[in-house]
């Protein structure tokens, strides 16, 4: 009998430890992975360099505008164009906060010659052209979306390029504004 049961505790002991092997192998972990929303990681670079200078542009009814009309005031120039998806995600999120920021001065500058009419459809804020690409050959504006942050002074606070995300956007614009 004595045998007989160290037989079977180590019978029963050789299944538990094979059980238990296989259980291991066959065991994955969790697989735990923490994702943003693609759409709002900002993928920007500053813009080096950048200083204020008085521009024209005309607004859609083809009158001429400088920039200087709006010295003494915050402003907020984008250059965007319509050809160019991830300017136009940002232009959408400016015009969903504009309002909030009625300090501010908004110039969102289309780099090409039209905007679309359900684009227009969808907006509230006011579409500015830089036909003669004054604006974008004085900002050294070479890739879209661009946007510039002028304080009151007309000192440039920030100068960035790429897309960026409604809280790095809110973020710049309530500096702008002083909402601190």
């Amino acid at each position: 009998i004595f045998i007989l049961s160290i037989l079977f505790v180590a019978l029963a002991g050789g299944v538990y430890f094979y059980a238990n092997n296989e259980l291991k192998k066959n065991a994955k972990a969790p697989e735990m992975e923490f994702k943003l929303p693609e759409e709002e990681l900002s993928n920007t670079k500053d813009l080096e360099n950048i200083t204020y200078v008085d521009i024209s542009f005309e607004n859609s009814d083809g009158n001429l505008n400088k920039l200087s009309e709006s010295k003494d005031m915050a402003t907020m120039i984008l250059f965007w164009s319509p050809d160019n998806q991830d300017s136009v995600e940002v232009l959408k999120k400016v015009d969903s906060m504009n309002e909030k920021y009625e300090n501010i001065k908004f110039y969102m500058i289309n780099t090409s010659d039209t905007t679309p009419k359900e684009l227009e459809d969808e907006l509230t804020i006011d579409i500015y052209y830089d036909k003669l690409k004054e604006g974008a050959s004085k900002f050294y504006i070479t890739e879209l979306p661009s946007m510039i942050y002028i304080q009151k002074n007309n000192e440039v606070l920030h100068a960035k390029s790429g897309f960026t995300s409604t809280d790095a956007l809110e973020a710049n614009l309530d500096i702008l504004a002083e909402n601190f």
